[in-house]
């Protein structure tokens, strides 16, 4: 015969079984936590700390920080980690995009599938970190504020700033030179290893609007970050941290989530701050990426277009202009830029301080703050009355295609006209260069770099290998990506649908004549409709680049760039 237990003890034992569902309390209790910690708000760490590049390596002790602002609020605080390669030098861009959205992954898992947590703290740096950590934590849609690592200090080479050696104006001097004769390999050699040395004085991101800086500046303008803390370094980064630790256990007791502060009107806010401050393209795959996570179906490429067209461009940032993104913070930073753009924005979002983005402006202290309007211009002097970024559309691009047009050689965005020099990698486009097969005024095609092929793989090889070469008026179109760091050039890229799945950019044959033009905001080959249907016909996809792994996963799921280049998600 069963026995039953004393009704009275009931609430004792839903209370043990409460605290069973709750919190796991054995398992924390067996990692050395005590009543008193488990008690408290559990706020979990998502950190992208690890050795292997200047913008993560700190990341540590900023977590240290933020864990000593938890604990000072009332909170408890654990950390987790997830993935963060610099892949600025790497061998394989074509591992940028799925290196976010594994980020985005570990965040959902690791909180979704193991860690009970009240609320969750994004501490990133770099140019995937940064958008992964966005897509992970809309997806778990806790309170949550972000902590990014900030920009590091650029050194100095012969003189001249250096924000990234790369594609830096000085090592294409020095390489021409060496190509010339004019010095010695010996000479070069001292020059390159003086540009290894001292290229950065401090850990931080690349310190130019790379897509590194420009989504790390694009968090704190989403209303995710602390106001100041995005750029800030040094012991000041610290000390947000702190602030950024106690602020999370605010948002909690307020209940304030992820959703309530990234909405469609916060994204439209970031979206013209991209084009006040000259950012990266790549951001606009990112946003959209974002949006895409949150079901924001208002955000699309028209929506870029049209508040570029109405958003001054303010900023002269490297690529951009001389400044680096340290001058940027040193001349009043994001509030600055939001301040000057407030009659464009949306004041009334909330933001991680718990007030709206009008009430910050409001409280913004600048009495320390030595304006530097070389840098930050005013709303009535802009430098362009446009924003930087225009979205192009033709029968090359019929869903879209982005170019940068804040980028120095400004004198060559009205418009182009010049035959295509086409390629079917990045690597095929750098052979081609090499051997001479390209001159200038041709449009370089860098196609069957899309999602699909390579999960839309960065090219700035062909970017730098131009850039050496001095070639004029040349176009680069891709349906792969450009780095934040391009400078010099008309490239555009993001071109939908991409090659792979049969795209208009993949019948392109040598020769065919490209026209842009950018006012009117147009890409197209001067084909008729018949040809390129008729092109179609013969056209077959090619082989696929890899078989397995994840970018063979990605070959098979991959949505197009004017839907984030995301996985294809049943969210």
């Amino acid at each position: 015969m069963s026995k039953k237990l004393p009704r009275e003890i009931f609430p004792k034992i839903r209370h043990l079984f409460n605290r069973m569902t709750q919190i796991p309390r054995f398992l924390y209790k067996a990692c050395g936590f005590i009543d008193e910690e488990l008690d408290r708000p559990i706020i979990a760490i998502a950190n992208s700390w690890q050795e292997s590049g200047p913008g993560h390596i700190h990341l540590r002790n900023i977590a240290e920080a933020v864990k000593a602002g938890i604990r000072m609020a009332g909170g408890t605080p654990v950390e987790f980690n997830v993935i963060g390669p610099c892949s600025a030098f790497g061998s394989d861009f074509r591992y940028d995009l799925p290196q976010r959205d594994a980020i985005a992954n570990s965040i959902e898992i690791q909180i979704k599938g193991g860690l009970t947590c009240k609320g969750l703290v994004c501490i990133c740096t770099c140019d995937k970190s940064v958008p992964g950590m966005w897509m992970g934590a809309a997806r778990v849609n806790l309170p949550t504020v972000f902590i990014t690592g900030g920009s590091a200090l650029p050194g100095k080479v012969r003189g001249e700033t250096i924000c990234f050696p790369p594609d830096s104006e000085i090592l294409f001097k020095y390489l021409k030179d060496l190509g010339n004769n004019e010095i010695s390999i010996e000479e070069f050699t001292e020059f390159f290893e003086d540009l290894e040395e001292h290229w950065l004085l401090s850990c931080g991101a690349c310190p130019l609007l790379s897509t590194a800086e420009t989504t790390q500046i694009l968090t704190e303008a989403l209303g995710l970050a602390l106001p100041y803390s995005s750029m800030a370094f040094g012991a000041e980064k610290i000390r947000f941290a702190k602030k950024s630790g106690m602020q999370i256990v605010e948002l909690v007791k307020q209940n304030l989530k992820f959703s309530k502060i990234v909405t469609t009107k916060s994204i439209e806010n970031a979206i013209r701050v991209l084009n006040a401050l000259g950012g990266g393209t790549n951001a606009v795959v990112h946003l959209l990426a974002l949006a895409y996570n949150l079901k924001l179906s208002s955000i699309d490429l028209s929506l870029f277009d049209r508040f570029s067209r109405e958003t001054p461009y303010l900023c002269a940032i490297e690529p951009n202009g001389p400044y680096s993104t340290i001058d940027f913070e040193n001349a009043g930073g994001v509030p600055l830029l939001m301040r000057e753009l407030k009659d464009f924005l949306h004041l009334d979002v909330l933001t991680v301080t718990g007030r709206t983005l009008g009430e910050n402006l409001e409280t913004f202290s600048f009495k320390n703050i030595e304006f530097n309007r070389n840098v930050i211009t005013t709303i009535d002097q802009p430098f362009s009355p446009s924003g930087s970024i225009a979205v192009l559309w033709g029968n090359i691009a019929p869903q879209g295609a982005i170019t940068r047009i804040s980028v120095k050689r400004k004198s060559q965005f009205e418009s182009f006209e010049g035959p295509a020099k086409c390629f079917n990698s990045a690597e095929d486009a750098i052979f081609g260069l090499l051997d001479g097969k390209v001159d200038s005024g041709d449009a370089v095609i860098v196609r069957y770099e899309g999602p699909r092929a390579a999960a839309m793989s960065e090219i700035l090889s062909v970017v730098i290998a131009i850039n050496f070469l001095g070639l004029e008026d040349i176009v680069i179109i891709s349906d792969g990506r450009f780095s934040g760091a391009s400078y010099g050039l008309i490239y555009i890229g993001h071109v939908a649908p991409e090659a792979y799945i049969g795209g208009p950019i993949a019948l392109i044959r040598d020769g065919d004549l490209i026209k842009i033009n950018i006012k009117d905001r147009t890409i197209n080959v001067a084909l008729s409709s018949e040809e390129l249907e008729n092109r179609s016909k013969s056209w077959k996809p090619p082989k696929m680049k890899k078989k397995k792994g994840v970018l063979a996963m990605w070959a098979q799921i991959a949505e197009q760039a004017d839907k984030g280049a995301v996985l294809k998600s049943f969210i």
